[in-house]
């Protein structure tokens, strides 16, 4: 008779123990997959200023996810490496309930990001001036794109080109330069002017530079040398 008493509350107890497990079984979660692909493409689209259209994750990977207390949980990520995400990104999720860090979790993918870059619309020969016509904005996968790639078209309006380029070509910093507005040598006017008296005189430049840049010129009659800003490709002011 005891003995079978005893088994009763030892069954019993197993019972408890095994309910009390469920419980704090079903207190508990896996965060998702498609959860932590979620936190990271809004990642990279906060980083990148992009739409959620600009971004393709592949190749996606979590590693370190385990069950955490089944509250709300806050995520804090830390890239692993420099420069914008995009191409192979490996990123630190801190998941943290309770205001308590819980787990570090490390997610890892191919990330492709498109964007508009600047492309030539025609073949442009060595030495010649971007013009607005000559130039297209294209869509294109900017991991797949060389460094310096250019995105802004106005950039490139007025720039010249070092080397022959081919028409659909995508533009970079190191394919054009900015030609100066005068070179040394160079004949223009001299334009003083202080409130309602204006007085030109011919001079020429000591110096090659650009709209804005403050140069040495010399009058032509005076044989003077003085500094005068650049205003355009004939004309240099005098600043009082």
């Amino acid at each position: 008779m005891v003995q079978a008493a005893v088994s009763q509350e030892l069954a019993f107890l197993g019972s408890e123990r095994q309910q009390i497990s469920a419980r704090a079984h079903q207190s508990e979660h896996v965060i998702s997959h498609s959860q932590y692909r979620e936190l990271l493409m809004r990642y990279i689209c906060d980083s990148m200023g992009k739409s959620p259209a600009d971004i393709a994750i592949s190749r996606f990977k979590i590693s370190g996810n385990r069950r955490i207390a089944a509250t709300d949980a806050n995520f804090q990520i830390f890239q692993n490496s420099k420069g914008a995400p995009l191409g192979y990104v490996r990123v630190t999720v801190l998941v943290s309930v309770d205001g308590m860090a819980d787990m570090e979790v490390i997610l890892s993918a191919w990330v492709d990001v498109f964007g508009s870059v600047v492309c030539a619309a025609r073949r442009l020969g060595k030495g010649e001036t971007v013009g607005p016509g000559d130039v297209y904005l294209a869509r294109k996968n900017m991991a797949r794109m060389p460094a310096n790639i250019i995105t802004d078209k106005s950039r490139v309006i007025g720039m010249s080109v070092k080397n022959s380029l081919n028409a659909n070509t995508a533009l970079r910093e190191y394919m054009l330069f900015r030609k100066p507005t005068l070179k040394r040598g160079d004949m223009v006017t001299i334009l003083a002017q202080l409130g309602g008296l204006r007085v030109t005189t011919p001079g020429k430049t000591l110096e090659r530079g650009f709209e804005g840049d403050l140069i040495r010129v010399q009058n032509t009659m005076s044989k003077k040398r003085i500094y005068a800003r650049i205003v355009d490709d004939t004309t240099v002011k005098v600043d009082f």
